[in-house]
């Protein structure tokens, strides 16, 4: 299902998601341009684009610092997922993936949705210390496959697809691959 890109249908699903790519076009720059950790409207905006407006205050707070000092470096699912576990002793791979996929556009967003699809089941009853270290296995595979996957045809269909949709955002193609296969998945 997330292989097969039926160019019509993602066209049309692209779309439906145009107020979402220019968020998220608004969202990339913003990063660069403004002190984060003190912006509201950067802090509200990622918040939503993101889907985490559930969280408290304290993690919101450490969220935003965490982006500003890490913005103008290279960050890595992992260090975002310890740096939240270490912080708040939970383990939050959603989260830790769209920190570390803000600053690096190149890495993928952890979706359970996706997750199941590929048939990547992470967080199996197992020792606390051993969910950490599955947990990081399950986002290498998601990595490993959307590599695949961009380097396919149907992952450069996806990407061309956004493209004609949307010329000129300058996007990450994983960014362009998401957008496609989350329009199509929520049409």
């Amino acid at each position: 299902m997330l292989e097969q890109i039926d160019v019509t249908e993602a066209r049309d699903a692209l779309l439906t998601v145009r107020r979402r790519v220019e968020q998220y076009a608004w969202l990339m720059n913003a990063l660069h341009t403004r002190d984060i950790s003190e912006d509201r409207h950067f802090r509200r905006a990622w918040l939503n684009h993101f889907k985490l407006r559930d969280k408290d205050r304290e993690f919101c707070r450490f969220c935003f610092r965490w982006l500003e000092e890490h913005k103008a470096g290279r960050v890595s699912f992992e260090q975002a997922l310890l740096d939240l576990y270490r912080r708040f002793g939970v383990l939050d791979p959603a989260s830790a993936s769209k920190l570390a996929a803000t600053i690096d556009p190149s890495l993928p967003v952890w979706d359970t949705q996706i997750l199941g699809s590929l048939g990547i089941r992470p967080l199996a009853l197992e020792r606390s210390g051993r969910r950490v270290e599955r947990t990081i296995e399950a986002y290498d595979k998601l990595t490993a496959w959307y590599i695949r996957y961009l380097a396919g045809k149907d992952g450069r269909m996806a990407v061309q697809v956004f493209d004609e949709v949307y010329p000129g955002t300058g996007f990450d193609p994983m960014k362009k691959a998401d957008f496609t296969i989350w329009s199509i998945l929520w049409s």
